[in-house]
């Protein structure tokens, strides 16, 4: 992956904001079909059963921290509506405060649970990061992080890492060291999945509607269509934005 390849994915929390209309109301494509690469090279050591008991909020720790400065912060996977890179341990969060679409008041509100289509783009810029599972080499490893110890769209997770990049127009780099991966909100109780003991809080056994993950123990004709009507005007191609085919950022 050359450097300006690498400069183009970690800008995926600000790209994608140019991509998101002015609210949830709008008409555009369905949601994506996902296709995930084996999570079998992410190591188990990067993740870790115990939640760190002294975890602030991502904005509090984004505002305050500098390039090299180790953090920990609690996040929630999601900011866009393909939060994983493909093929590589790339992968953007977003601050518990932001409001997803399957926390909002209206049943089936979106077909994107995890989307924030509705926040305020300055909202989610100053509210997402993204965050690299590095190699040896000094490199994201070349496989997408869903699914390795239990990432998925719209859960909590605390993560311990260093500060690799970041600049006044919102970017912030995170390099993972340890992630403790929790659960799901409610609309409820929107902290839910977020505290000790609550790892797989809203996270049922087959779980591939959330995951994108292959699921071979049940029949998939489970009594609802996938192919959901979307109603709001961003681009929900799997493409990465700002990164052309050939590997180069545009």
């Amino acid at each position: 992956m050359n450097t300006r390849t690498t400069t183009s994915i970690l800008a995926l929390p600000i790209l994608s904001l140019a991509l998101i209309g002015s609210g949830c109301d709008q008409s555009g494509p369905t949601a994506p079909q996902v296709t995930v690469a084996a999570s079998a090279t992410i190591p188990a050591a990067f993740f870790t059963k115990n939640r760190p008991e002294e975890a602030p909020d991502l904005t509090a720790v984004k505002t305050a921290s500098s390039i090299g400065e180790e953090v920990t912060f609690l996040a929630r996977v999601g900011g866009r509506v393909a939060p994983f890179v493909d093929g590589v341990a790339i992968f953007t969060v977003a601050d518990p405060s932001l409001e997803s679409c399957e926390l909002m008041g209206e049943e089936d509100h979106c077909p994107v649970p995890w989307d924030y289509c509705c926040e305020p783009r300055e909202s989610l810029t100053a509210g997402s990061a993204t965050i690299r599972i590095m190699g040896e080499d000094g490199r994201p490893l070349p496989a997408s992080a869903q699914g390795a110890g239990g990432l998925a769209p719209a859960r909590y997770l605390v993560v311990k890492g260093v500060v690799s990049d970041r600049n006044e127009d919102g970017l912030f780099v995170v390099d993972a060291e340890r992630i403790w991966v929790g659960g799901r909100p409610s609309r409820e109780d929107q902290r839910m999945g977020s505290r000790p003991g609550e790892a797989m809080a809203n996270v049922p056994a087959h779980d591939h509607d959330f995951d994108g993950l292959p699921d071979h123990d049940h029949d998939h004709d489970h009594g609802h269509d996938h192919d959901h009507d979307h109603d709001h005007d961003h681009d929900h191609t799997t493409e990465t934005p700002g990164v052309s085919p050939e590997g180069s950022g545009g």
